[in-house]
């Protein structure tokens, strides 16, 4: 069990792509089993741009998307997906009450912040993320772990996105 554990920590390599609405460097992570299950905390540097806060104070609503991918590296063969997991989280600004709400769609809990870089720390450091089961893993095998992470403005009409 621990040279799987092992294994799976050397070949969790994170990869970071980043879509050009976030400003955001690499960021890094690990992964640990616990309970049969391998989680990963990850840590992306997440800083909003000025015209995204003042979409947001306007009453667009972004969906921040980690997309994680996981994959068996094979020496001469395709290489084989074991796995895929999306996490969306749902960021909002409440101009009644001057505060930023983050939701993740997939549990449904929700928090509220005062300011902007509230959310911009609370998104940037993840924790407990849930990537695979441990009886989908294989002891012989090198696998890697892939993010594709994007901040996209939801339900803007087709028309104003033509504009930008």
């Amino acid at each position: 069990m621990n040279r799987k554990i092992i294994i799976v920590c050397l070949a969790t390599n994170l990869f970071f792509a980043f879509t050009k609405t976030v400003n955001a460097e690499t960021g890094k992570g690990f992964s640990y089993l616990d309970s049969g299950v391998y989680y990963s905390d990850i840590e992306l540097p997440l800083n909003f741009e000025t015209e995204q806060i003042k979409a947001l104070e306007s009453g667009i609503v972004f969906n921040l998307e980690l997309k994680f991918q996981i994959k068996d590296v094979r020496n001469w063969r395709l290489d084989r997906n074991i796995g895929a997991l999306t996490q969306i989280y749902t960021i909002e600004f409440n101009a009644f009450t001057r505060r930023y709400s983050v939701t993740n769609n997939n549990t449904g809990w929700q928090v509220s912040m005062s300011t902007v870089y509230e959310v911009s720390g609370y998104l940037s450091k993840i924790k407990k993320l849930p990537l695979v089961d441990d009886s989908l893993l294989s002891l012989d095998s090198n696998y890697r772990v892939f993010l594709n992470s994007g901040l996209r403005a939801r339900d803007v009409p087709q028309w104003m996105k033509t504009l930008s």
